[in-house]
């Protein structure tokens, strides 16, 4: 596999903490923290009879960033998402340090961290608009390309109305909240995902000495995609992320479209696609590529826990009572990006090919409901169970091909892919897809992965890559992985796993620091690309559409 090592950047895990530390010595001095600001927090409150309860939140950003406390020090701000959000917004202040109980049960489920949380209370009508009409489905279906565009989408009133007193109206607050977490010296803040995309430009109008960096966690199409939006919105998304200082993105194509997009549409910046870097009203804004991981120690610690072991048992129970299969296993929302009715149609076309394999293999589909309030959500989800239903038939659960389990419960999701012969990740597209991260941590599987999961970047030399769209080729993929020698899994699966350990969460937060150190400082980021070149195929396979 090519590697992919940051000139003088922490060659060892010790010089990693070392540079990492120096970072933040600079950057936030004398107890100072940095700041995050995203949608949704790593918890979710309820308080009944006077006991606080939390529940961890889904969603790659959240699995990835709530270990972060365990390497720097750290105020998260998120929106007050339901009333007993509201409640531990009231009871944490301002400041992010609320009293008693509610404390130490952030304590119990955020353990060894140093982190503080700030809720900003937003209207229920605000946070429906900004959330339900303009993030998603709205965002969310032109980052993926998802619309089919003779139909979809309409920019009506509805949607502009929802934009001015929803989208711009949530990204104030937590601008303001931010600001005032941030306290007196100069704020560090990490703006997170494509619902914060105005929020920088009131953060720098409150304190203009603010570094800010905002990282997008899902894709950035090319710049025609953009061009279905009006002129003002597109604009507008454009000149909120310079409000930057560094614009980050999971992959280098991305942040290549990103340049493109500015180049195109805000006729007053000067694109450096050499550099990396816009020329914009008198400031230099930096893009650059950080791809995010995890914190492996961390989710090893939770894969060898007692949660993780029950749910373990408990398939291995079940799987023994289905005869000892293989296992096929997916993780995943059910919603329409991650592809799961296509994944599912491709194991059918296997099974009508190799019928042998029905008794012989499980498909394990560990699937969380995703706004299913939207109707494109729900009406993907029930093609979904279409297809699982006449795969399965009417036999007893236990022989079906096709096992569709809950997933929003994690440990249920780890301990699946700790049992798993075969992973398949199959995005139409995705910013990273932590899965595949995930699943090489835990576990020797054969990685089936598709070429537009951002994972792909780093991920493809040693997966058994696929097309997203490519039924046909993707049950290949599925067989030669069910074929594969034990020799080859395991090589496969340990440099997978060496990859996924040395640029882990603690390297993505250090590139960034490091570069905002840079600005910080008056220097120039590096600019070294890290470059889209392990997007290979493995060779045609006769009959097959994949390449």
């Amino acid at each position: 596999m090519q590697r992919r090592r940051d000139e003088g950047l922490h060659p060892t895990k010790d010089a990693q903490g070392d540079r990492l530390r120096e970072y933040l010595r600079l950057l936030v001095p004398d107890g100072q923290r940095l700041t995050v600001v995203s949608n949704r927090g790593p918890l979710t409150f309820s308080h009944r009879g006077g006991t606080w309860r939390a529940t961890r939140g889904s969603g790659g950003l959240v699995t990835a960033l709530a270990e972060l406390g365990r390497i720097a020090p750290v105020t998260w701000v998120s929106t007050a998402m339901n009333p007993g959000d509201r409640l531990a917004a009231r009871a944490l202040g301002d400041g992010g340090s609320g009293g008693g109980d509610l404390e130490e049960l952030i304590r119990a489920q955020l353990p060894d961290q140093d982190l503080r949380l700030v809720l900003a209370d937003v209207s229920d009508e605000a946070y429906d608009l900004h959330y339900a009409t303009v993030s998603n489905p709205f965002l969310w279906f032109i980052q993926h390309r998802l619309y089919q565009l003779p139909y979809e989408p309409k920019v009506d009133d509805r949607l502009i109305q929802a934009w001015r007193d929803g989208y711009r109206v949530v990204n104030e607050a937590l601008a303001r909240s931010a600001v005032a977490a941030a306290g007196r010296g100069r704020p560090v803040v990490l703006l997170q995902d494509y619902h914060l995309y105005l929020a920088a430009g009131a953060v720098r109008a409150a304190r203009p000495e603010s570094l800010l960096l905002h990282f997008n966690h899902i894709p950035w199409p090319s710049p025609d995609y953009w061009e279905v939006l009006p002129q003002a919105l597109r604009r507008a998304i454009c000149e909120g992320l310079l409000e930057n200082d560094i614009v980050g993105f999971q992959t280098d194509r991305y942040a290549t479209n990103f340049l493109g997009t500015v180049d195109a549409f805000v006729r007053d910046a000067r694109v450096d696609p050499a550099g990396r870097n816009v020329r914009w009203r008198g400031r230099t804004i930096w893009v650059r590529a950080y791809p995010i991981s995890l914190d492996p120690a961390s989710l090893v610690r939770l894969a060898r826990g007692p949660a993780v072991a029950a749910h373990r048992a408990a398939l291995q129970v079940r799987l023994a009572r289905a005869g000892g299969p293989r296992l096929v296993v997916r993780v995943d929302r059910l919603e329409p990006s991650k592809n799961a009715l296509r994944g599912f149609l491709a194991f059918e076309a296997l099974l009508a090919r190799r019928p042998d394999l029905r008794a012989r293999v499980r498909f394990l589909a560990i699937q969380s409901a995703s706004r299913e309030n939207l109707a494109e959500y729900a009406d993907y989800a029930t093609a979904v169970r279409e297809v699982v239903a006449r795969v399965n038939g009417m036999g007893d659960p236990d022989e079906a091909p096709i096992w569709m389990l809950d997933g929003s419960d994690y440990a249920l999701a780890i301990a699946a892919l700790q049992l798993a012969d075969t992973v398949l990740v199959n995005p139409i597209a995705d910013g990273m897809n932590l899965v595949a991260k995930e699943a090489v941590l835990v576990a020797d599987p054969v990685l089936v992965l598709s070429e537009t999961a951002g994972a792909a970047e780093q991920l493809a030399s040693d997966a058994l890559m696929v097309t997203a769209a490519d039924v046909a080729g993707t049950a290949r993929a599925l067989e030669r992985a069910l074929a594969m020698s034990l020799d080859e899994r395991m090589r496969r699966a340990r440099r997978l796993r060496a990859s996924v350990r040395e640029e882990d969460l603690e390297w993505w937060l250090g590139r960034q620091l490091r570069d905002l150190t840079r600005v910080a400082t008056g220097q120039r980021p590096p600019s070294r690309q890290l470059r889209d070149t392990l997007r290979g195929f493995e060779p045609v396979m006769e009959g097959s559409t994949t390449g």
